[in-house]
């Protein structure tokens, strides 16, 4: 009987709470007569303050320019370019001088000159000192048809202005692209304010990607370069035949062991504090893939299959050099100079500066 009474009272509860929402809840009708009541203001009363700062203003009507893309985005892909604040709105980017650019207003100019040159596009200075420029009339086509009976209509063409603001101190400029002047033979082929500004960004990216190439070209030039040879026959302190080289004796103990492999020289033990090297020298064989590809020999040294020291010394010319028997002993002036010509070619190979 009891269970029965409880089960009665909790479902009359729950019959109640749910019940509820819809007691509560508003009708959408009565919210929005409610919302649109406007208050009765007696003549004798002053009107509330209604402030219209975030009141949203009447639209006129007339839709703006919405991009149907994203914007073209500059590109810094030289090692010497640099994104600035203003390109989000301008096509403009700065490039600094660096080893690879080196005086960079000149070779700023020239790459511009050379990126149209490719491009077979004029460009004419506006100036005496040759920082503004104009291009000529740079065409867009679009391809129609297919295979032998495609044809290519011309979308439209433009001009631009090209601007090189150097820092008093040279070591940045700031290069911008304008466009001068638009023509259209396509009615969607008109540029917009959003279409102008992307046609800017590729033409300047055009230009960052002249001068990043040319970068690679001069780091290509700069490691295949055949560092120049200041090793020469000489004399230690003792009056005995060396090697002496202008680089200091950190220096040259850094870079010898590269030239050890050309010789094909072995270093058994080293003795930093004396810089000292204990070597073993066997003449370098040429393998049959090394002739067959037309290499060039290995250096050979003029001297016995046997050990030897090599031992460093301060001067004031710079690095004296002293190639030693096993027992401590000076080589012959004359080994040493039959030698010099083996060390230079090796020198060259391992490319390093001694």
């Amino acid at each position: 009987m009891h269970y029965w009474k409880k089960s009665c009272i909790t479902l009359s509860l729950a019959t109640v709470l749910l019940s509820g929402c819809s007691v509560f809840k508003d009708e959408p009708g009565s919210r929005a007569q409610r919302q649109q009541v406007n208050l009765d203001i007696p003549a004798e009363l002053a009107a509330p303050r209604q402030p219209g700062k975030y009141d949203i203003p009447e639209s006129e009507g007339v839709a703006g320019e919405i991009a149907d893309k994203s914007p073209v985005l500059v590109l810094a892909t030289a090692s010497s370019s640099r994104i600035t604040d203003e390109a989000e709105k301008l096509a403009r980017v700065m490039f600094e001088r660096n080893d690879l650019t080196g005086d960079l207003l000149p070779f700023l100019k020239t790459q511009i000159t050379n990126y149209f040159a490719a491009e077979n596009i004029d460009i004419t200075a506006t100036d005496n000192d040759n920082l503004n420029f104009e291009t000529g009339w740079i065409k867009r086509y679009r391809t129609e048809g297919f295979w032998f009976w495609q044809d290519e209509q011309q979308l439209d063409e433009a001009r631009y202005t090209i601007n090189i603001e150097p820092r008093p101190h040279g070591r940045t400029a700031t290069v911008t692209v304008t466009l001068l002047e638009h023509r259209y033979f396509d009615k969607q082929a008109q540029l917009s304010k959003a279409a102008a500004r992307d046609n800017e960004v590729t033409l300047l990216n055009g230009l960052i990607n002249q001068v990043a190439v040319a970068e690679i070209e001069t780091a290509i030039a700069n490691r295949d370069r055949v560092p120049d040879v200041g090793l020469e026959p000489g004399l230690n302190s003792a009056g005995e035949p060396a090697f002496v080289t202008q680089q200091a004796i950190d220096v040259t103990w850094s870079q010898l062991e590269p030239v050890f492999e050309q010789l094909n020289i072995t270093v058994n033990d080293i003795d930093r504090s004396a810089f000292t090297y204990y070597v073993s020298y066997s003449k370098p064989s040429r393998g049959m893939w090394s002739t067959l590809m037309g290499r060039e020999p290995p250096p050979v040294l003029p001297i016995a299959e046997t050990d030897y020291q090599i031992v460093l010394q301060r001067s004031a010319a710079g690095t004296v050099i002293n190639l030693l028997s096993k027992d401590g002993e000076p080589l012959a002036a004359d080994t040493i100079v039959a030698a010099y010509d083996s060390f230079v070619a090796a020198i060259r190979a391992a490319k390093v500066e001694l």
